[in-house]
């Protein structure tokens, strides 16, 4: 192939007395020092998107020792990506780079713009590594150059399609067994077994919301939860919830009761995410309060917005208030505490409500959620 043919950037290289010129601008013991004490693979660029500097979590990611084995190359070139090797143009310059996350997060740095992408290099070898490269323009010595760095996001990703199919599959077959339940509560002949099929179709239904509920935390998390708003009755999801609840065994003999001062409004909400809310602030409180214990909640209208309140007797001792809304924390042991967190996260970063809490002695512990009311203009 002719060095000069290009499909994509420019096949434009500087000499090795040039590399060795503009290396020396970033040779300074702070650089030094700063590249190396960073916790992720770390390049400088040249306009021609030639390696000048790297630190050594580079040089071990492309296998080799020596910073210098490395000057004047190309990112794919250095780390051995299939495309880079089959054109003599090099990295950047073939079809397949056109749609390189590490390419064009580079040219975009080239007009000064920061930018994060994502890429997948495979080498020769059939390895393949999945990068999130971060790129932004410095200038040094009256020269544009990119500071290049990644981080190895393969075990990111294999999670995430590991949860997708988990999920996916867990849920398909909840819901056949739900299926089955309904059916056979609906058929002819349902009679002696009546209690066991309703605790089958009731136990599969809470499955299920537990299923989306950790899907919905996990996305939500990573910033890809879409809220589905529509107008919704802040009385009947409340019982909808208690009724979902109390055939669950968590209540053991503990009552769950609705104030009889409750008030219905109308909201502008995502259904889902508000039952997903309101189930957990039913869990906590009856998990905090004794066998034969009681929990009450409500909602009332409260100006522009809809008031959801749990109550219980108990009281959180100061310590454990501190913590309250943190992701993990628990005192119910390890791999446990997300149930606040995902509250509080639902609520304010996806409702646009709030989730805040009283405790004393005196009166007891009150969760209380804050949506506000459809706007019927």
């Amino acid at each position: 192939m002719d060095q000069a043919v290009t499909q994509f950037a420019s096949v434009e290289r500087l000499g090795p007395g040039e590399i060795r010129a503009q290396s020396q601008l970033f040779t300074s013991f702070e650089m030094r020092e700063l590249a190396e004490a960073l916790p992720v693979v770390f390049l400088v660029l040249n306009r021609c998107r030639q390696i000048v500097c790297v630190n050594q979590r580079f040089l071990e990611l492309a296998g080799v020792k020596d910073s210098e084995q490395v000057y004047g190359k190309r990112p794919g070139e250095a780390l051995g990506c299939v495309n880079a090797l089959s054109s003599e143009s090099g990295c950047g310059t073939t079809e397949f780079c056109s749609v390189c996350g590490a390419v064009k997060s580079i040219l975009a740095s080239q007009d000064e713009k920061p930018s994060v992408m994502e890429c997948v290099i495979t080498s020769q070898g059939g390895g393949v590594l999945e990068l999130r490269v971060r790129t932004s323009p410095i200038w040094r010595g009256g020269e544009l150059f990119t500071i290049f760095s990644a981080v190895d996001i393969s075990d990111e990703n294999r999670r995430k399609s590991l949860e997708r199919t988990f999920f996916h599959d867990i849920s398909n077959t909840a819901a056949a067994i739900s299926g089955t339940a309904e059916l056979l509560m609906d058929g002819p002949g349902f009679g002696p077994d009546a209690g066991e099929v309703e605790t089958v179709f009731y136990a599969s239904q809470w499955l299920l919301d537990e299923i989306r509920s950790h899907k919905n935390l996990l996305e939500a998390e990573a910033g890809e939860l879409q809220p589905q708003f529509i107008p919704v009755s802040a009385l009947e999801t409340l019982r909808q919830c208690l009724g979902l609840y109390t055939r669950n065994k968590s209540t053991h003999s503990r009552t769950l009761s609705l104030s009889p001062d409750s008030r219905d409004a109308v909201v502008e909400t995502d259904p889902v995410l508000l039952r997903r809310i309101l189930i957990n602030m039913f869990k906590n409180a009856l998990e905090a309060t004794p066998e034969g214990g009681r929990v009450d909640t409500g909602c009332t209208p409260c100006g522009d917005a809809v008031h959801f309140s749990v109550t219980n007797a108990g009281y959180i001792p100061r310590d454990i208030q501190l913590g309250i809304f943190q992701r993990s924390f628990s005192t119910k042991g390890s791999g446990r505490g997300v149930g606040t967190y995902s509250m509080k996260l639902f609520a304010e970063r996806y409702l646009g409500g709030t989730v805040s809490y009283t405790s004393s002695p005196d009166s007891g512990t009150t969760f209380s959620l804050f949506l506000p009311c459809r706007n019927e203009e």
